[in-house]
């Protein structure tokens, strides 16, 4: 009963922390992108971020399925990761 309650401790501790760090970036990202000479750059190179966002994403999901193989853990990791990215440089680049 004590290994139970620690193990679901730990594993709530270990989302706190991961909200938190979350929360965290997401506070500082705001903050960066509220400065005006950031909004403006960002403004003006929307589609050229897009569009590395996107190179990014694919190369990163290439060399985890080539490289390192979807069944470890850091394969899988980087193919999750490039295809955020992906999809995020995808959104850049279609007009709303």
């Amino acid at each position: 009963m004590l290994r139970v309650l620690s193990d679901f401790g730990e594993t709530l501790l270990f989302l706190l922390g991961g909200v938190v760090l979350i929360g965290a970036l997401a506070h500082a990202l705001g903050w960066l992108l509220a400065r005006r000479r950031t909004a403006q750059f960002v403004w003006r190179a929307w589609n050229v971020l897009g569009v590395l966002v996107l190179g990014i994403g694919v190369l990163s999901m290439a060399y985890a399925w080539g490289a390192l193989g979807l069944q470890s853990g850091w394969g899988s990791l980087l193919l999750g990761l490039g295809l955020l990215l992906a999809s995020a440089g995808l959104w850049m680049l279609v007009p709303v």
